[in-house]
This record gives structure tokens, sequence and C-alpha cells, in this order.
């Protein structure tokens, strides 16, 4: 039941780029960041997805801005405009994007036009975005897809990423983890998730037929954004020490957020040097990175949390929907009952 738990809700938080997940170790000290997913209820009927971006400012000196922008990678199309706003306003935003081979456009690099940068988005594997699962998860909602809705030719964007080729060193250099009695170890699960990510794979097709039958039907289509919006937005703690969680999944957890955010992080310091005090820098990252970053900011720059906001990604309407409070409910139950299952001991 525990292994079921984690192949329903903690699969789809990695397909939906770790958003909610909590890793790292710290002194005991370092404070605890508030969360940056939630699910709120302006009204009886409406349930939303809403993702923080969080301000921070050093202290006690002077000098730019850094935002922890978390994004969901599927929303609302006025979702992407607002942050399309937001991130054009800043002096420098380095984004996430996983691609097949090293980046020839990096932090530190001249900075190249926008034709020369890589693909950007999480999880770009040499498949087109419109293959994604993603994409396809996106459209079978009714939303639209990170990839497709942010331009990322502007000249204040870089990337700032490992590529799968660096992933797949750190997964070697750690060595295989699998369960006592199992083969295998991170280098599986990382091509497996690979797999399924790519929808052109053989993998990727079976989840994207899957995930095509919700929109068969207006309220199956809006029973799955309730889904959706649940176990994100409630999904807290450290998935690598969750208990439905195979050994080799949580390696691979640690190295999607951990190793990623080391690199973004001495990114972030570089670029420190070369803006404006008055400037600003906005980390374009899944939500599942911010916790990690947070922590990261505080303890090793002495960044501390000065404002935040909240945006809607995605919701939905149950009454419109048809879906009762009955069922509403149910679901709720349901989800809380296998999140239960992924806590840690």
């Amino acid at each position: 039941m525990r292994k079921l738990a984690f192949t329903g809700l903690g699969a789809l938080a990695l397909t939906l780029a770790l958003a909610g997940g909590q890793t790292g170790a710290w002194a005991a000290d370092t404070p605890t960041p508030q969360p940056y997913t939630r699910v709120a209820n302006p009204d009886t009927n409406t349930v939303q997805l809403q993702i923080a971006r969080r301000k921070f400012v050093p202290a006690p000196y002077s000098g730019p801005a850094i935002w922890l922008v978390g994004v969901m990678h599927v929303g609302e199309p006025e979702y992407y405009r607002a942050l399309q706003r937001f991130l054009d306003a800043q002096t420098v935003v380095l984004y996430e994007g996983i691609n097949a081979e090293a980046h020839k456009h990096r932090v530190g690099d001249s900075r190249a036009s926008a034709t020369n940068a890589p693909s950007p988005g999480a999880w770009h594997t040499g498949a087109k975005a419109g293959d994604s699962i993603q994409s396809t998860l996106a459209r079978s909602l009714g939303l639209a897809f990170q990839l497709e809705a942010i331009d990322y030719e502007r000249t204040n964007f870089l990337n700032s990423d490992l590529s799968i080729l660096q992933i797949q060193r750190i997964m070697a250099e750690e060595g295989p983890l699998a369960a006592r009695g199992q083969t295998g170890g991170g280098k599986t699960s990382l091509d497996t998730l690979l797999q399924i990510m790519d929808g052109s794979t053989f993998l990727g097709a079976l989840f994207k037929i899957g995930i095509q039958f919700i929109a068969i039907s207006p309220k199956l289509q809006a029973v799955a954004r309730l889904t959706l919006i649940e176990a994100v937005g409630r999904l807290k703690g450290d998935l690598s020490d969750m208990q439905g969680v195979p050994p080799d999944w949580k390696q691979l957890i640690k190295v999607l957020i951990q190793a990623r955010d080391r690199n973004l992080m001495s990114d972030v310091q570089a670029e420190l040097k070369k803006i404006p005090r008055s400037g600003s820098i906005a980390v374009f990252y899944g939500a599942g990175h911010m916790d990690d970053l947070e922590k990261r900011l505080t303890a090793e720059l002495h960044y501390r949390p000065a404002e935040e906001t909240w945006l809607t990604a995605f919701s939905v309407d149950l009454r419109q929907s048809g879906i009762s409070p009955a069922e509403a409910q149910m679901m709720r139950d349901l989800i809380k009952e296998q999140l239960d299952h992924l806590q840690p001991f």
C-alpha cells in the first residue's frame, strides 16, 4: 500500500518538478521556511492551488534583492502572464531547465543572444515540448504548460541548471542505492523518470494515454484538478525520508534538489557581484526547490525574508463542475490517507 502511495502521489510530485518537496540537512538553528504551496478557498465553491514568491534582502548590509519565485509547471494562462510581467521587471532571472547536453548559455559567459540559448524548461530531454508528459497533462486539465506559456527569450533570462549528463555523473559518483534484495539504484530511477517525462518513449506514451482520459468529461477534468490541488498543496516534509519512497528514488530526489540547488547558488553568488545594489535576482524554479533554497540563502548568504506574494496557479469551481461537497470531502480524505502513508517515521 505504501509503495502504491508513492507511485500515485510521489511520482506525480516528481513529474511536476518536485512541487512541495523539501530536502536538505541543516543545523538545528536554521529557521524552517514557511511553505511555498497552499490550498486556498476564497469561497465555499472555489478551491485554488497557490504558489508563493518570496523576497529576500541582505542583513545587515544593503545589496540586491533576491526573489525565490516558485512555479507550478501547469497552470492557467493568467498565472503565467503575471509571472512574465514580474520576471521581466527583474535585473536577472536564473531559470530552471535540464537539457540533454551541457548548456551553451551559462551564467558567467558573455550574454549570448537568445537564439543560442538552450531550450528552457524542466525536463527537456530532446523531445518536442508538445510531446512531453507535462504538456499532455496541461492540455488534459484545460491548462497551459509553463514551457509554452513563458517567453524565455529575454535578455535578462539566464539558464542556471545541470544537464542530464551532469546529473548522471553525480548519481554514478554516489553509487547505486536500492532496497535490500533488489538490483539497480539511482541511475535506474533516473532513467525511468526521464522515460516518463519524455512522452515520445514507450513508457511515456503509456502515461500519456492514461492522462488523456482526463479530458473525456468536464467533471473528470475537474476531479483531476481538485486531486492535483489537494495533493500538491498539502504535500509537505522531506520526500527523501518518507515511508513509501524506495531507496533509489530517495537518492534521486536528493540529487535532483540538492545538487541542482548547489549549482544554482554558485550562479546566484556570481551574479550578485555583477549587478548594482539596487538590482534584483529572481530564481525561477519549481516550488519544490524553494524550501532548500531559502535555507541556503539564509545560512550561506545571510539573507532574510522581507515580503511575499501568493499567485493562483489554477482553481476548480466545485458547483459548476458538478462535484458535490460530499464527493469533494471524500477526495480530500483519500488524499490525506495517501499522504499520511508518505510521512516520515
